[in-house]
């Protein structure tokens, strides 16, 4: 079963709502997870328990990160032939991309996907066709949410369903 590690979104509950009514509106899989930034893609690992201490040890490292979620994004999705818009940060990026990086090391330094670009954001909605996906984003907006990711979850998807497998605090 494909294993992927995301940061559960953390924001006012009046901004959570807002993003879970964009996302129940325009994104099928929202019923599977709850708004979050996935820091590494899916992957199959043989130890699971040597990815959950790796994950621990990443998250021992690093504190928790502050984002202001401010852009749509029409994004064209690198393995099936439809869209995302995704809303991404304009502050807090780096420091994601640099826990993405981290994780990708250790028993996950060879599940890399080269032809995935690691874009930060919470996905809010899919598309069949590219050009619905940047009508949408010009629908949707500007937004100006602050946000902040303080712990990462295992999380095990078969596809219909997402479980959490194990969870760890960003601690320094």
């Amino acid at each position: 079963m494909p294993l992927l590690i995301v940061a559960p979104l953390e924001a006012a509950p009046a901004d959570l709502r807002r993003i879970e009514m964009i996302r129940r509106r325009h994104d099928p899989q929202h019923v599977l997870i709850p708004a979050h930034v996935t820091l590494v893609f899916p992957f199959e690992s043989p130890d699971v328990q040597a990815v959950e201490r790796h994950m621990a040890s990443v998250a021992a490292d690093q504190g928790a990160i502050a984002l202001r979620l401010s852009a749509f994004l029409a994004v064209r999705d690198a393995t099936a032939g439809r869209s995302h818009v995704f809303l991404a940060p304009d502050q807090g990026r780096a420091e994601v991309e640099d826990l993405h990086d981290r994780l990708y090391s250790g028993p996950l330094a060879g599940a890399p996907r080269s032809d995935i670009a690691f874009i930060p954001h919470v996905t809010v909605a899919a598309r069949d066709h590219h050009d619905e996906a940047e009508d949408l984003v010009r629908e949707l907006g500007r937004i100006g949410v602050a946000a902040r990711l303080s712990q990462l979850q295992l999380v095990a998807f078969d596809g219909g369903a997402a479980s959490v497998l194990a969870q760890a605090d960003l601690q320094a």
